[in-house]
């Protein structure tokens, strides 16, 4: 089976599987607990309004399913001495693409014909949790912040997804007919301003977590039964922030059941 993945760069993502399984998961998995920009506690302005546009690529384990969604990111922040809280809203659209290209009646019986479908969707984020400051003001570290994303998946991919789910499953298919998704988790973060240039900044953050009743959700062929009771939607995100004179660049790293990148650019009110 030849599989060709959609990438935002040079990086390529290597998985080794034991079968040539589709799963056909939510095209927003991996891509939808995005990073939130928050104020840092010695800034003198505590509020922040973020708007970024983004462009993911993903892709499902095993043979996988390939996504390439555009996304469009609002956020707003706010720091106390102590806790910070973020919440915003994304939509995303873009399209979903799989299955085996030998249409051989063999491969017809057991695997997924080949397909492409658009992909579309809205959701919600949430963030909270406490911080301390270093002595001088420079660096902040957000630790143990509960982390919340419920997302509403639409388009053709989510009614093929359904139509499969509810049909005969092949061999070596495994679906879900989720369209609302629920991921939750904590996460950690560092973040600095350079000594000299307050809005000359950088930040990595870290978050595990998953996505509850994702893995009851999924139905599987007859020699995939064995694979699915082995997976689970715990997984992780990194991130890391660039924030200049309120002009922003991200990048982010996942493996949160897809294999994700996705790459943002953004723009800061105070």
């Amino acid at each position: 089976m030849k599989i060709k993945i959609i990438a935002l760069s040079s990086l390529l993502f290597f998985t080794t599987f034991t079968s040539c399984t589709s799963y056909l998961t939510p095209a927003i998995l991996g891509n939808n607990m995005g990073y939130m920009p928050k104020a840092m506690v010695a800034d003198s302005v505590k509020t922040l309004m973020h708007v970024s546009a983004s462009y993911a690529s993903s892709i499902s384990p095993s043979a996988g399913t390939n996504f390439s969604i555009g996304m469009a990111n609002v956020n707003r922040s706010n720091t106390f001495e102590k806790w910070n809280i973020s919440y915003g809203i994304f939509g995303y659209a873009g399209r979903a693409s799989g299955g085996d290209i030998d249409n051989s009646p063999k491969n017809l019986k057991n695997y997924l014909p080949p397909f492409r479908k658009s992909v579309g969707g809205a959701g919600l984020r949430l963030s909270a949790g406490p911080h301390r400051s270093s002595s001088n003001g420079n660096t902040d570290f957000r630790y143990l912040n509960i982390e919340n994303a419920l997302s509403f998946e639409s388009g053709d991919y989510a009614k093929f997804r359904k139509e499969v789910y509810n049909g005969p499953i092949t061999d070596y298919v495994a679906v879900t007919n989720m369209k609302v998704l629920w991921t939750t988790g904590i996460s950690n973060e560092i973040v600095w301003r350079a000594r000299n240039n307050h809005d000359f900044r950088h930040a990595f953050r870290l978050f595990i977590g998953g996505t509850p009743n994702f893995k009851s959700s999924f139905r599987s062929g007859a020699e995939t039964n064995e694979i699915i009771r082995g997976k689970n939607s715990l997984g992780w995100i990194f991130n890391y922030f660039l924030y200049i004179k309120r002009f922003s660049l991200s990048y982010e790293l996942a493996d949160n059941v897809n294999y994700a990148q996705k790459i943002s650019f953004g723009y800061s009110f105070q």
